[in-house]
């Protein structure tokens, strides 16, 4: 339930300048990281130019599974050195990187109430989420 987000300027101007050097840090990382998995997913698209049209699924359990079987499959290619720009068809531009400016393509409507645990409030989850990032900068970052 939690999104990983970098330190704001406001908390970085609250912590001591100690503090400071490792959120700067762990921000680094954390976009490093938020970069790396960008480029996976684009070499996954490449390999795999279906995914960028996929749509909305009745059964998200099956588009999972599909998924899987890809990225097994994406990594079995680069084992071999295969390069998406050599595969017929590849299409460098990649068309569906904005959610934003597509609208709800690839979403569909669910009607009905969302099934989360009463306990799970936005509070709840924005303080779980700060707990946990501070788990991962003091692991990741000891002081």
């Amino acid at each position: 339930p939690y999104v990983i987000r970098p330190f704001d300027a406001l908390e970085l101007a609250a912590a001591s300048p100690e503090d400071q050097v490792r959120m700067r840090a762990f921000n680094q990382h954390l976009s490093s990281i938020r970069i790396m998995s960008k480029h996976a997913f684009g070499m996954l698209k490449g390999h795999f130019p279906s995914l960028k049209e996929m749509g909305p699924h009745r059964n998200i359990q099956d588009m999972y599974k599909a998924l899987e079987v890809m990225m097994i499959l994406h990594n079995i290619c680069i084992e071999w050195n295969d390069k998406p720009e050599e595969i017929w068809g590849y299409d460098p531009v990649d068309h569906w990187g904005d959610d934003e400016a597509d609208g709800n393509i690839g979403y569909e409507e669910i009607d009905g109430d969302a099934e989360v645990p009463e306990h799970e409030t936005e509070q709840w989850l924005r303080d779980t989420g700060r707990q946990k990032r501070r788990v991962l900068l003091d692991t990741l970052f000891p002081s």
